[in-house]
């Protein structure tokens, strides 16, 4: 997000600019849409400021979009080129300029640039050309793999985003071997795995201070919750990413568990040897950041040498990926009935996939996907650099 100083510059130019509506949408006011259409909408009528939706045109590479009164007042203001209309600086300067930003990188308008009008692509290249990279040798190993997904990403030139969004959050992932699949068959072989089988005291351990919970919505893992902190905590759901080499985690489960025990409500870990080879294998929640990165500090001294996998799209906290974090969004922000809550890393990866997608199909910019995919998301409110979650992001929603 801009700093303050950064938003009332780049409002000063903005107010010079001459903007237009952009051509990839059509905009639909929601009584105007299908009856299916409506229904999967449906629950955002109760918003006041809903409008309807910029339904992408054929071949664009565009999702459709949920829009206010005000996105559609100004997209439809537009259709005449012009500066911005002034209603687009009545609200607060900070939304003013994260705001139309967006709408460029989007196509959902243009901007007036030495007598030719630019959007997306475009637009992100010169965004880009003013801000100064982080060094790759100053990145740490979650980057690397972050920005290593992308490019594997780009090279797929799918036109799906789910399925996009699917290759990128498995990216890191490791091939589940017939040995593994033997190891690590169900949820009781993972538990020996650990040294928690039945009969051992490490077992007698997590019998004895967490209570097994039967989640339907999380197959694929095995949650606790802890017995002594069985209150609901209020605050972000921040998560912290245990992120060791498959071979590491009979070494370090006891570890985290007896730290866990003391300061987390609960964790879950992969049930299975496709949830045990995945980079995210074993997660903690925190009700806060502060929290979270206290315990960390605890964890990074204790298991400091030992072997790490690494999540890509989560913030570092050790260099060598052993432990990061993301935070997912409340259940407060608008979601729709029919769709599933989403966590941080599928926040990320269909953003991601959605503007590589829509990169891909403009032909009048140079800048390669994956880095349009950045721009946009740098706008969502995410340090694409360390990938760490701004906690804003959840509030402005």
């Amino acid at each position: 997000m801009p700093e303050p100083e950064e938003a009332a510059e780049t409002i000063d130019v903005l107010s010079r600019r001459t903007f237009r509506a952009g051509a990839a949408y059509e905009l639909i006011v929601f009584d105007r849409l299908s009856p299916n259409e409506q229904k999967l909408l449906t629950d955002l009528r109760a918003d006041p400021d809903f409008y309807g939706v910029l339904r992408p045109r054929t071949g664009t590479g565009r999702t459709i979009k949920a829009v206010g009164k005000e996105t559609a007042l100004l997209w439809l203001t537009l259709q005449s080129p012009g500066p911005l209309p002034f209603f687009a600086f009545r609200n607060d300067s900070n939304d003013a300029v994260s705001g139309i930003p967006e709408l460029l990188l989007d196509g959902v308008i243009e901007v007036e640039e030495n007598g030719r009008f630019l959007t997306g692509g475009e637009v992100a290249e010169l965004i880009a050309k003013r801000r100064q990279s982080v060094s790759q040798d100053s990145r740490g190993r979650v980057a690397l793999l972050s920005n290593a997904a992308l490019r594997y990403g780009e090279s797929l030139r799918l036109d799906d985003p789910a399925q996009l969004a699917g290759r990128l959050y498995g990216f890191g992932r490791q091939p589940v071997t017939p040995r593994w699949t033997r190891l690590l068959a169900d949820r009781q072989a993972v538990l020996a795995f650990l040294g928690a089988g039945v009969g051992t005291d490490l077992r007698r351990h997590l019998d004895s201070g967490w209570q097994e919970a039967n989640d339907g919505r999380m197959p694929g893992w095995i949650i606790w919750s802890n017995r002594a902190r069985r209150k609901p905590e209020a605050g972000a759901q921040c998560k912290l990413y245990v992120s060791p080499a498959v071979s590491a985690m009979p070494q370090i489960f006891p570890v985290v568990l007896e730290v866990a025990s003391a300061h987390v409500s609960h964790f879950k870990i992969g049930s299975d040897a496709a949830g045990l080879l995945r980079p995210d294998k074993m997660v903690l929640y925190f009700p806060n950041q502060e929290r979270l990165f206290a315990i960390a500090s605890e964890l990074a001294t204790m298991l400091k040498g030992v072997a790490s996998h690494g999540v890509p799209f989560s913030a570092e906290i050790t260099s060598d990926g052993l432990l990061s974090w993301g935070m997912d969004p409340p259940q407060t922000q608008k979601i729709l009935a029919w769709q599933e809550p989403e966590s941080w890393r599928l926040w990320v990866v269909r953003r991601l996939a959605a503007a590589m997608i829509a990169a891909q199909t403009d032909g009048q910019s140079s800048i390669a996907p994956s880095q349009f995919a950045l721009e946009r998301l740098r706008y969502e409110g995410v340090d694409v650099d360390t990938w760490t979650p701004s906690a804003s992001i959840w509030h402005s929603k």
